[in-house]
């Protein structure tokens, strides 16, 4: 029996994936203190890893990623020259030093793929719903219950939730162009569990990458989808299976309709209500310290700063001070630390293969799904740092944009020099006749 051993390329894109939250729980359970040694350890590590492989294999890179790359060093070196002038170390606080370390993992998923592109979708994807469900069902079993969900206790983190968006995806896809109804199944069941874990901002994402998916499926791809004959027959029967399931399920728990109506109502009155409006104080609070420090950001000082946000309960930090600040915004953070300037780094490879398949003429899904699904980061990053994972993902999907182009603008220019032959055949035996 033959072995393929093509599962082995998911390994790179895997050490950025289990920094998530989900895979920490797995590896240390119940032990918060564990957990965060543990990923502290690991995300420095693989900072250090992912900057060497880079330098390593500087030659494999585009010009635009050379550039990018050389701007992410250039103000690494810059931090740890402050550091160095002000504070008497290189590295002073490391807190800081993450929030722009962490775009290497992006550099590093690229820059290997570029060189080794064999990644299977499929294989990230069980990946990604194995840790997922063995971290709810051996270390948050608690939360599979009504009485969880009308409760709000989610248990499992909303990271880990916002990264099922990409077997969604694939699943979705898999039915589509392949006809395969198992897909269709698991696409609904994933859809379920991103609607059971109640993170509202991952509800408001994924239908956000739903729309940029349809998008980019009508008008990028040589295949297009009649999404009304592929969804209604099969739409209706799990509408209708849906409804019956639903009302005997709501008949014996009725507070599940107030919950998700509460649910809704804290996202449309989220200045005021819920975790919407606790995030809101939080921005409100350190808005004059981002205006004050808008190009540069505070770097170290902010670290140094005391925590602003306070609980008005007791009227006390919500935070211990000493440990950096932990923003519920990627805009809030990144701003805060490292300004506008490190925003425009972020965005020279957060926007990079959403414009470039723009640009380009056709698109093949996976590069649909992965653009699809980085897009939905500028949306995510309103109410929650982008997750570690995020910028893996990123990485790949700037890897499939390059290399995948490959073979669809070859199709596309030998398509058109055969329909030109053609034509010159055609007139010349017009001509003949």
């Amino acid at each position: 029996m033959k072995l393929n051993y093509s599962f082995l390329f998911a390994i790179p894109l895997a050490l950025i994936l289990i920094m998530d939250q989900m895979f920490i729980e797995l590896a240390s359970p119940n032990d918060e203190m564990g957990q965060g040694a543990l990923l502290n350890m690991i995300v420095k590590g693989m900072a250090g890893v992912s900057i060497l492989y880079c330098c390593l294999f500087f030659k494999r890179m585009s010009n635009y990623m050379k550039f990018a790359f050389f701007l992410l060093m250039l103000y690494v070196g810059a931090l740890a020259f402050e550091s160095k002038y002000f504070y008497g170390s290189f590295m002073v606080y490391p807190h800081v030093f993450v929030k722009v370390l962490i775009f290497a993992y992006s550099f590093f998923v690229y820059t290997f793929y570029k060189g080794n592109y064999h990644l299977n979708m499929k294989h990230i994807v069980w990946f990604i719903l194995a840790g997922f469900w063995l971290n709810v069902l051996l270390v948050n079993p608690h939360t599979l219950s009504v009485s969880a969900f009308t409760n709000h206790e989610r248990g499992v983190y909303s990271t880990s939730v916002y990264m099922l968006v990409v077997p969604f995806l694939y699943f979705l896809s898999n039915y589509f162009y392949n006809g395969k109804f198992m897909s269709l199944f698991w696409s609904f069941f994933v859809l379920f569990a991103i609607f059971f874990f109640q993170h509202r901002t991952v509800w408001i994402s994924t239908a956000f990458v739903l729309v940029v998916y349809y998008l980019l499926i009508r008008l990028k791809t040589d295949k297009p989808i009649n999404f009304l004959t592929k969804l209604l027959p099969i739409g209706t029967i799990v509408g209708v299976l849906a409804i019956i399931a639903s009302g005997f399920i709501l008949s014996i728990h009725p507070e599940i309709i107030d919950k998700v109506q509460e649910s809704f109502s804290d996202i449309e009155n989220f200045e005021s209500q819920g975790t919407g409006g606790w995030r809101y104080q939080q921005w409100l609070s350190y808005l004059p310290f981002i205006q004050d420090n808008f190009l540069l950001g505070m770097r170290f000082e902010g670290f140094e700063l005391p925590i602003q946000f306070y609980r008005d309960d007791i009227d006390a930090p919500v935070f211990e001070d000493g440990n950096g600040h932990h923003f519920h915004s990627f805009y809030v953070e990144i701003f805060f630390y490292t300004g506008l300037i490190g925003f425009l780094l972020y965005l020279l490879i957060g926007l990079y293969p959403i414009v470039k398949a723009i640009r380009q003429r056709v698109l093949t899904i996976n590069q649909i799904i992965l653009v699809a699904f980085v897009s939905s980061g500028f949306i995510f990053g309103i109410s929650y740092v982008l997750p570690v994972f995020f910028y893996g993902v990123l990485g790949w999907a700037i890897a499939a944009i390059e290399m995948e182009k490959v073979t669809y603008s070859t199709f596309v220019r030998e398509s058109g020099m055969r329909m030109k032959a053609r034509r010159l055949d055609r007139k010349q035996e017009l001509q003949t006749l």
